[in-house]
């Protein structure tokens, strides 16, 4: 492929995100996405985990009002709506905006509409919660409506927007919170230096004679959109030279079950046989890439798409499964460097890979 078509392809790419970048942020509604109720550290503990109040008038389009026998209720909390259908679960977050006894036991609670499902009405009868998200909550079921984007203490990494897709896929656009850690099994560490900074190293390799330092910054966040660009470098062990790819990161949130990742990956520096390592994302070679992330009803994911090597001018791509406990993730799939051709070869074929990280 030469110079200008390479041009050419990252431009129309270019045209093509800010395209359907614009196209989402008119479809989705600027609301707030945070389930997570924000009170002080008092309130919080004089909370009972999932108090509940039943929708009795709705008001208006935007206003609501719910008696409830329990007075664990505080202005400004952002609070869940469950439906009461049978299996349906959580459909939208209010947020409490007055509380009040009405002397006889009771509590009506006046709330306003933060965002609501796409496929559920709200109705009459359904209930509002605190909910307990430290750890599985059936009522919770996976959507992009429900992921838990703004820092909270306490909260399963089933509910928050994925940080990394595996060492054969890559990064997503997403940081880490502030002071949060994710730790691989082979010993990558990434470290929440800031909310929109994560910085990142692989600690055995800087012992053997192989430098390296990572960094992502978000430079764009909507409710829909996010958009972040990372440096990584690397020294190769015996010999003198080093490594370093630039890499931008889109992530759009495409349907109520489904996050779309798009990773472009520029290899600033490369060294000598950098082609053999295709299937390490950002170790000195260029490659495009945009695959689908997959939110199942348990908050496991399912990732799979395409990428182009521009190096190799091949096309591979990847199939993931990955389970998410609290903090622990475990993954597989089924990965390509090059899908033209059927053999088993991480270099230029297909291999099979297991990932396992911590996030706490």
């Amino acid at each position: 492929m030469t110079l200008k078509a390479i041009y050419i392809l990252l431009l129309l790419s270019s045209v093509t995100f800010v395209a359907q970048a614009s196209s989402m942020e008119e479809e989705v509604p600027v609301v707030i996405r945070a389930p997570a109720a924000v009170v002080s550290a008092d309130q919080m503990a004089s909370l009972h985990p999932e108090s509940r109040a039943r929708i009795q008038t709705i008001v208006d389009n935007k206003t609501l009002k719910a008696i409830s026998n329990s007075r664990d209720w505080f202005i400004g909390e952002i609070i869940a709506i469950e439906s009461q259908t049978p299996s349906t679960g959580i459909i939208g977050f209010v947020e409490v905006t007055g509380v009040d006894n009405r002397q006889d036991g009771t509590y009506e609670i006046t709330c306003q509409l933060l965002r609501q499902s796409r496929q559920h009405f709200i109705q009459i009868g359904d209930l509002i919660m605190h909910l307990d998200l430290s750890s599985n909550n059936e009522r919770y079921k996976g959507s992009t409506d429900l992921i838990v984007t703004q820092e909270a203490k306490s909260i399963s990494s089933k509910y928050k927007p994925l940080f990394t897709q595996g060492v054969a896929v890559g990064d997503t656009a997403q940081t880490l919170w502030k002071d949060e850690f994710l730790v691989t099994w082979y010993g990558q560490l990434h470290y929440g230096l800031k909310e929109w900074l994560t910085v990142s190293t692989l600690v055995p390799a800087n012992f053997l004679g192989a430098a390296n330092a990572g960094v992502k910054a978000q430079m764009y966040e909507s409710y829909s959109n996010v958009f972040a660009a990372g440096l990584n470098y690397a020294k190769i062990p015996n010999q003198t030279g080093s490594t370093l790819n630039l890499n931008l990161h889109w992530d759009s949130i495409s349907s109520e079950s489904v996050v779309s990742h798009t990773l472009l990956t520029i290899a600033l520096f490369t060294f000598e046989d950098a082609q053999d390592t295709t299937a390490i994302k950002s170790l000195g070679t260029s490659s495009l890439q945009t695959g689908y992330e997959f939110i199942l009803d348990n908050w496991d994911r399912v990732l799979l798409g395409p990428s182009y090597n521009f190096e190799k001018k091949t096309v591979g791509g990847y199939l993931t499964y990955l389970k998410i406990w609290d903090h622990f993730h475990l993954s597989f799939s089924l990965n390509a460097t090059d899908v033209a051709t059927l053999k088993f070869s991480p270099v230029d074929g297909y291999y099979l890979l297991f990932d396992a990280y911590w996030r706490f």
